[in-house]
């Protein structure tokens, strides 16, 4: 199996694994044939890494392809996936890797089936969160019954811990020199950002649901342990997104007296930040919090308005401040465009 290929397993190392039941591929964001890459470095596919850890712990063989990280032109992402031959394959799709994902599946083996099952399914219309083309209508259809949404929002702490075995770049030697991962910590999202493929309006079967202070921490220690990881990064958008999520993680950070062995970095919602109180920030800080990424998008008021941000150019600065003089560094986001 192709190097590229990562956290395919095999019982015995001297022997070939078997075929491939499944290979996930998040495509490259372009054909890099045209354009090379420059940086060497890009966030780990977790979502991509728990479908695949899950599936391994069913009894399927399973492979994880990370053609953006690897830098893969669009034609050796072809190659490699009909190489290793999988049963199937799936593909991680964003807006800017749509129209790429669709040309590598036009050009690959025939063989391999990729939603050639959806179109042999007769009751494909009880498959929640599934979309395919009306054939003699040509519109969208989607499926799913009443009753069918768990499907789409299973048990979050009840998932193994995802195999980092799947990942290129996780955990890594930051240039600290710590050895750092990413994490999640929650599913979901409540805010209806306008241009978020997360927003609440988009997924409205799917739950959201935050992971035990227990789960995460134990994932934490074992990621120490193992692999001598003190730095870590949630990038989901709950940890610092919700008031509740944020009073359960420090207080059990603070117990477990986290700051004395890891520093960590998180996601946060502004709106949210702007409410808490200093004691919270001061603990925050306390409990190891290292860099909080906030989603700036516009220092437009009436874009702030127009995209459903819920924040304002005094609420951007006043958590700005809050944070930085407290040692928190600042990283803000912005949309494109």
């Amino acid at each position: 199996m192709h190097t590229l290929i990562k956290g395919v397993r095999t019982t015995d190392p001297s022997t070939t694994p078997a075929q491939l039941d499944l290979l996930l591929v998040n495509a490259p964001l372009r054909d890099y044939s045209l354009r090379p890459r420059v940086n060497d470095y890009t966030l780990p596919v977790l979502g991509t890494a728990y479908i695949a850890t899950y599936a391994a712990s069913q009894g399927f063989t399973v492979g994880v392809l990370d053609a953006e990280a690897a830098g893969l032109p669009i034609a050796d992402t072809v190659s490699l996936i009909n190489q290793s031959a999988p049963r199937w394959a799936g593909f991680n799709l964003l807006a800017p890797t749509y129209e790429i994902s669709a040309d590598i599946v036009a050009a690959l083996d025939p063989h391999i089936r990729v939603v050639e099952l959806l179109a042999d399914h007769r009751n494909r219309t009880g498959l929640p969160g599934v979309m395919w083309r009306d054939p003699v209508l040509g519109t969208p259809v989607s499926g799913g019954r009443p009753g069918t949404g768990y499907h789409l929002a299973p048990d979050i702490d009840a998932l193994p811990f995802v195999d980092r075995g799947y990942l290129v770049h996780d955990p890594y030697r930051a240039e600290d020199d710590r050895i750092e991962a990413n994490m999640v910590g929650a599913r979901g999202c409540p805010y209806d950002c306008s241009f978020c493929g997360a927003a609440v309006s988009v997924n409205p079967d799917v739950t959201i649901r935050v992971r035990e202070p227990s789960g995460i921490l134990g994932e934490m220690h074992r990621l120490r342990d193992d692999q001598g990881v003190t730095a870590f990064r949630f990038v989901d958008d709950l940890f610092l997104g919700a008031r509740r999520v944020i009073d359960r993680m420090t207080a059990a950070f603070a117990a477990e007296k986290v700051s004395e062995w890891a520093v960590w970095d998180a996601t946060g919602r502004i709106n949210v930040l702007h409410r808490v109180p200093d004691e919270t920030l001061d603990l925050l800080a306390a409990c190891g919090l290292r860099e909080v990424a906030l989603g700036i998008e516009s220092g437009s008021e009436r874009m702030l308005a127009y995209i459903d941000k819920r924040i304002t150019q005094e609420m951007i600065l006043s958590v700005v401040q809050r944070l930085t003089i407290r040692g928190i560094k600042v990283k803000g986001y912005r949309s494109a465009g």
